[in-house]
């Protein structure tokens, strides 16, 4: 299956996909679909990331595979391809929030930092500010 940028067509497959994996969607637009990586089958969207700009870092977001396809290593490939493209344009660190992945992004090289040491652009974004809860572990890789 290959990665490739999310079209316009793939803005209601990344939603249903996030909200059947109880992740946050409400700000997935059309804007931020610039920004997702996907991986279709026949039926539709069965893998997507996204690298959401914030400054000079970026925060990596809603990486979500179907069920079928877990233990397939999809997830591992989309955050590789994820990380790949954000030293393309150039990025100082990727950060990220979870709730249920810390050891799958621990063994990628992320660690764990306090949420207080979040860049503010990092902060600011929807993600942070008011979609994934407090609880949610903030990680980064430089």
């Amino acid at each position: 299956m290959r990665i490739e940028a999310a079209r316009a067509s793939d803005l209601a497959g990344i939603r249903w996909l996030l909200e059947y994996e109880y992740l946050p969607s409400e700000d997935v637009t059309e804007q931020l679909l610039d920004h997702f990586l996907v991986c279709r089958d026949e039926k539709g969207v069965v893998g997507a990331v996204a690298l959401e700009p914030c400054g000079k870092h970026v925060l990596l977001r809603s990486l979500v595979v179907t069920a079928e396809l877990r233990g397939e290593r999809l997830g591992s490939r989309l955050a590789q391809a994820a990380e790949v493209l954000a030293e393309r344009r150039g990025s100082k660190a990727i950060y990220l929030l979870t709730t249920t992945a810390e050891k799958f992004f621990a063994a990628r090289g992320y660690r764990a930092v306090p949420r207080t040491e979040a860049p503010l652009q990092i902060q600011g974004s929807s993600q942070f500010s008011r979609l994934c809860p407090s609880t949610a572990v903030l990680m980064v890789k430089p």
